[in-house]
């Protein structure tokens, strides 16, 4: 292949790498349905609850991330937790995949970019910059990845059915969470991000090059959007992170 002049660019469209995840993890029946969530506390009340119990887990070097089944309106749906940052989020994706898994919700927060959005107001990504490295691996380099339009719909359709406010837009996914700087943060404001996250556009690429259905919805955390940051105590909205992975289990379920 061509040699570029940043590795980066350097993509390959071959369908088939060296390690495949089908390789070490193999479908298992009953498993379509997958809600991604980055709210720890929540799942583990649900667990104490009785709602959802461990029946596999997710493997790398230094932990073991559990994959948690439920029963809900006849069907089986399965949690786990997300891993922060963009290439541990397109490894454990594609594990997930393999195990057959292809219909996902991801829920988690984001800083927000506007200073009228609100701690917990809903967002909904169409699509991400791409400012991460794992996803020129998946899709040739752009500027963008798109979320895919069909999921999108059947999240707003959720919240316009039962009222819930919510800003449909695009997203900022960076690998450096302590180089989100002044210059760069007003550039993606104006290229229409109202949000920033570290996953977003690898969850994203990886759906699209595996064609599976994902969506994800976030709420508003931080604040990036003045001078000075503005943490918000976004992590103690005990309810808004309990009522979102509630909302994402019903949309993901109808998928």
């Amino acid at each position: 292949m061509k040699k570029e002049e940043y590795p980066i660019l350097e993509f390959d469209d071959a369908q088939v790498a060296k390690i495949e995840p089908s390789f070490s993890h193999k479908k298992i029946e009953g498993y379509e349905y997958c809600v991604i969530t980055f709210f720890r506390e929540v799942l583990d009340a649900m667990e104490k609850e009785g709602r959802i119990k461990v029946v596999r887990f997710l493997n790398c070097e230094t932990m073991d991330v559990p994959i948690y089944e439920m029963a809900y309106m006849g069907k089986k749906v399965h949690l786990c937790l997300g891993y922060v940052g963009a290439a541990g989020s397109a490894v454990f994706l594609e594990e997930l995949i393999a195990f057959g898994f292809n219909k996902f919700i991801v829920c988690g927060g984001a800083g927000v970019l506007r200073k009228d959005i609100a701690v917990g107001h809903l967002m909904v990504p169409v699509s991400a910059i791409r400012d991460e490295g794992v996803s020129y691996h998946y899709l040739a380099p752009s500027r963008e990845v798109e979320c895919n339009p069909e999921v999108v719909g059947k999240i707003e359709e959720e919240f316009n059915k039962h009222k819930i406010d919510y800003i449909k837009a695009k997203t900022w996914t960076t690998d450096s969470f302590y180089r989100e700087t002044e210059k760069k943060i007003e550039l993606r404001k104006s290229e229409g991000c109202v949000s920033v996250e570290m996953e977003a556009a690898a969850f994203f690429a990886v759906a699209k090059f595996r064609n599976v259905k994902l969506g994800q919805i976030l709420y508003g955390g931080d604040d990036l959007s003045a001078a000075t940051w503005d943490k918000r105590k976004w992590h103690s909205r005990a309810e808004i992170r309990k009522n979102l992975v509630e909302i994402s289990i019903r949309i993901c379920s109808s998928l």
